[in-house]
């Protein structure tokens, strides 16, 4: 989107996050497509992230990189002095807003400010809210309603700030993938957080039963680096096969991830990009551990995809079981639902195209 005015236009994303989580890596680079082709000249901030992260999240050459909290002052400057009706598109994802991001939302707030008052454009693609509290919270909101385009990936999100626009998550516009045929899916994923407590007998003894029945070979797979070890335990304990990160690279372990979504029929997991990239591949997403915290489940209802998250505390083995079976035949509704979430944020997409082509006439 190329300006007739002698100074170039000028698009600033934020692209932090830690290098070690597909999940975040994957919502960054959809965040960074939104911003591409807006401006002449694109600025990116990559926080403390090293040089693997550009590479994976796809950062075009002649980008603008600013890294660590010592860059803030530059990008901010380059705020201040930049032409008339610049773009600023915020990433997408879990905003924290417990006590301590008072300053940094403070920060945002000032940005947006900047932006507005160049007669420029504030997007903030699909975001949820953890641990709101003020004054972080009421910044925050601030902040949204002076934005042009501001879109919320949970009910409970949107409100809080009072916002109006509930739309899919920014990673279900990652690519669908055909994936093998249903009868040719042998595997049960499973990755789940390392910070949880390892599941139950219950729970281990529901999961292989299921796998037995079904006659699918049981893998665990790593989405998190913090994970391996859970997922070392989990395999040892269900008898299945542990596949590690290791010394792989964050560009190649995304790759064999997606192809082992495209050979699984189920994949278990408490994390909530595992389990959108594998409805993507055309797995069967479940989410199955004691007090899930609802953000799986939240996100999934937004796409029309209910009951993908199930509490498993104090539940019997019957029970845990019952789940699984219940589950097994999802595929054909994970397909239409995620399709369908894909084309939804395309269109939002194209509205904030729009937007900012308006803001330059």
């Amino acid at each position: 989107m190329s300006s007739s005015r002698r100074r170039p236009t000028r698009t600033f994303v934020s692209l932090t996050g830690p290098a070690g989580n597909i999940g975040d890596a994957l919502i960054r680079r959809e965040t960074l497509e939104w911003a591409r082709g807006t401006s002449d000249e694109l600025v990116a901030y990559v926080g403390e992230t090293p040089d693997v992260w550009l590479h994976q999240l796809g950062v075009p050459t002649g980008t603008i990189v600013l890294r660590t909290k010592r860059s803030v002052p530059r990008w901010l400057w380059l705020l201040a002095t930049a032409p008339r009706r610049p773009v600023l598109v915020l990433e997408a994802g879990e905003v924290p807003l417990d006590r301590g991001n008072g300053l940094r939302e403070l920060v945002f707030l000032a940005e947006t400010v900047i932006v507005r008052l160049k007669r420029g454009v504030v997007v903030r693609p699909p975001r949820g809210i953890r641990a709101p509290s003020n004054p972080a919270l009421w910044l925050h909101a601030l902040a949204a309603r002076w934005s042009q385009v501001a879109l919320w990936r949970d009910e409970k999100s949107a409100a809080l700030v009072g916002g109006a626009q509930v739309v899919p998550d920014v990673g279900f516009a990652a690519g669908g993938r055909a994936g093998s045929d249903e009868e040719a899916r042998e595997e049960l994923i499973i990755s789940l957080r390392g910070a949880r407590p390892m599941p139950s007998a219950a729970w281990i003894e529901a999961v292989r039963a299921f796998a037995r029945t079904e006659g699918l070979r049981i893998r665990t797979v790593v989405q998190v680096r913090e994970d391996e070890e859970r997922s070392r335990e989990l395999a040892d304990a269900l008898g299945g096969e542990f596949e590690p990160w290791g010394d792989i690279d964050a560009v190649t372990q995304e790759r064999n991830l997606r192809a082992r979504y495209d050979d699984a029929r189920m994949v278990i997991s408490d994390r909530m990009h595992v389990l959108v990239l594998a409805a993507l591949s055309g797995a069967v997403p479940v989410e199955l551990v004691p007090t899930p915290t609802g953000k799986i489940a939240a996100a999934f209802d937004v796409i029309g995809l209910h009951g993908v998250s199930h509490d498993s505390r104090d539940a019997d083995v019957n029970a845990l079981t019952q789940v699984l079976v219940t589950q097994r035949g999802r595929r054909d509704e994970v397909i239409a639902a995620v399709s369908a979430a894909a084309d939804k944020i395309a269109h939002l997409e194209s509205r904030m195209r729009e937007t900012v082509r308006r803001a330059r006439r």
